[in-house]
């Protein structure tokens, strides 16, 4: 999820009204601050449309325009948004409209920035509006921006006022669209599924994996693919596979199954987790001839592989790693003096490793041996943990959260915990940086924690609603569970069914102790866990208790984990 913290999650959390060719009336905005040279030349299209794929008449025709070398239409323009300063520009003429409502006019595009601090691997990739232009008329094209709605709330007169200033009238469509430039988190090739990971740019010079009929000439580095669009816009995929553990067939069933089924990639959709295997294993290190054997097929007949040697490197490696995760537990529950059988999981032998099949492979359509690996022996990621403090009275207020691991992101920054001086409205103001925030974030590693099996199998356009009947029965009020479905819902878009479960409370205050001073006379604390199936399951449903009744100082804390 990527969340602006601050003045700016009031914002983006509000959902404007869509108009269409709506101008606004003006008001004075101030001017905004001279951009570093370095920044507009960032923010300047680079037009190789030769290279990319943009000068040929099937683009022209599939988009609707003609593209052409930049030319600036306007400089860098900005208003205030609360303490902050957003600021948008240049903006750039990078071609014309050939057909449709606006033959003839220009397509233009600009980069928007902003020093809001913000939360989130993937929150600073950059963001272009795009717009038409007929004369002194711009008209911002909504649903080919990427802040969609951004401009068609309480900002939009600051920006009327602000585009006045360079003789430009702003007036909005909220239907218009190019296809280029439409938000994408897939990427669908023959029958090959890509998933957006970032907007961010890969270097022109890489050798083109394949031509896309809208994006045009995708781009291949060796593990990631990027289509570069003909505003300099990019957006980053990465291959996602079309099968999961639960749909091979094995030629030779693992003897103790995965609870938590298998991982296969470093990074989650928004950025870099801290995991220590990739997803690709080189010719050097794993031959498929010499080094392994078949044990199974996906649905498509295809062969998956393990190693035939149990003495292996790569499993001999896996397995020290394990052991020093089952190590480390051990030494933090001694040292917390906490319940070494809840915090610490079960070791097992090296025998039981192998057992379990800790790696299977693949190998995708590009020829890269794609390695899965065995979640059950793998530290969990508690992701985006959000907590909020509602006192009865104004009062300051110390918050640690303790993961075994580490703590990898956290707002605002966390030094040995938070202090914060709490409103009984859950507004939060740090002591140190005066800063008000709606509620502390963190991100980090845990201990080893196999999947509960217990849970729900919800069809993938039924997740939504299952969320909105069950957080409530969790025990989180409308903010809080809209909050929930805004950070987690992008997440539910690869798979047709998810298993979805809940930890109990026990297990979440094991995986991540949360201390908070002085002691609070309620805590709601809703963990979920995930994994997605390409085939619906039978599964017993959990038995999930009350919450505790909201009384006195109530701390409430949602998050999620990534396997």
């Amino acid at each position: 999820m990527q969340i602006r913290s601050l003045s700016l999650i009031v914002l983006l959390a509000i959902v404007g009204t869509a108009c269409k060719r709506q101008p606004a009336p003006e008001e004075q905005a101030p001017a905004p601050p001279s951009p570093s040279p370095q920044a507009v030349a960032s923010a300047t299209p680079k037009a190789d449309t030769v290279g990319w794929g943009w000068d040929s008449p099937e683009a022209a025709r599939l988009s609707g325009v003609r593209y052409a070398p930049p030319r600036q239409v306007f400089g860098t323009l900005g208003i205030p948004s609360g303490e902050y300063f957003d600021s948008l520009g240049p903006g750039y003429a990078i071609g014309s409209f050939v057909d449709g409502p606006y033959r003839g006019a220009d397509i233009v595009s600009a980069e928007r920035r902003t020093d809001d601090p913000c939360k989130g691997p993937g929150c600073d990739d950059p963001t272009y509006l795009r717009f038409a232009r007929t004369g002194a008329q711009l008209i911002y094209l909504r649903r080919n921006s990427d802040l969609g709605s951004y401009f068609e709330r309480e900002n939009w007169r600051a920006w009327t006022a602000a585009f006045a200033t360079s003789g430009l009238t702003l007036v909005s469509d909220s239907t218009f669209a190019v296809r280029p430039f439409l938000p994408s988190d897939t990427l669908l090739y023959a029958a090959n599924t890509f998933r957006r990971v970032s907007r961010s740019c890969g270097d022109s010079s890489l050798r083109v994996a394949f031509r896309h009929p809208v994006f045009q000439n995708v781009r291949f580095d060796g593990q990631l693919f990027h289509a570069t669009r003909p505003d300099g816009s990019c957006l980053t995929f990465e291959y996602l596979p079309y099968f999961s553990d639960k749909e091979i067939v094995w030629d030779s069933p693992p003897h103790e199954p995965s609870r938590s089924g298998y991982s296969w990639k470093e990074n989650d959709e928004f950025g870099t987790l801290e995991l220590r295997y990739g997803p690709f294993v080189s010719p050097d290190t794993v031959q498929l001839d010499r080094d392994t054997r078949i044990v199974g097929h996906t649905a498509r007949g295809e062969p998956v592989y393990e190693l035939k040697n149990p003495d292996h490197p790569l499993l001999k490696g896996f397995y020290k790693d394990y052991e020093a995760d089952v190590a480390h537990a051990a030494e933090r529950a001694a040292q917390g003096n906490e319940d070494p059988v809840g915090v610490r999981p079960p070791k097992r032998s090296y025998e039981q490793f192998l057992a379990a099949r800790p790696i299977f492979f693949w190998r995708d359509p590009f020829g890269r041996l794609m390695r899965f690996t065995n979640n059950d022996f793998l530290p969990v990621s508690m992701t985006e943990p959000i907590i909020y403090l509602y006192p009865m009275a104004v009062q300051r207020v110390h918050v640690e959260a303790k993961p075994l691991h580490a703590i990898s992101a956290s707002i605002p920054p966390y030094r040995r915990g938070w202090d914060v001086l709490a409103q009984p409205s859950g507004e939060l103001t740090g002591v140190t940086d005066r800063k008000t925030y709606s509620y502390l974030f963190w991100e980090g590693f845990s201990s080893i924690s196999p999947m509960r099996q217990e849970g729900f199998v919800i069809p993938q356009e039924e997740v939504a609603g299952f969320f909105e009947r069950m957080l409530p029965k969790l025990g989180l009020n409308e903010r809080e569970s809209e909050g929930f479905r805004d950070a987690w819902l992008p997440r539910f878009h690869d798979a047709p069914y998810y298993f979805i479960t809940f930890l109990p409370r026990e297990t979440i205050d094991r995986l991540a102790p949360l201390v908070v001073t002085p002691k609070p006379d309620a805590v709601i604390r809703v963990l979920m866990d995930f994994r997605p199936l390409w085939t619906r399951e039978p599964v017993k449903a959990p038995d999930l208790p009350p919450p505790p009744a909201r009384r006195g100082f109530t701390v409430v804390e949602w998050g999620g984990i990534l396997r």
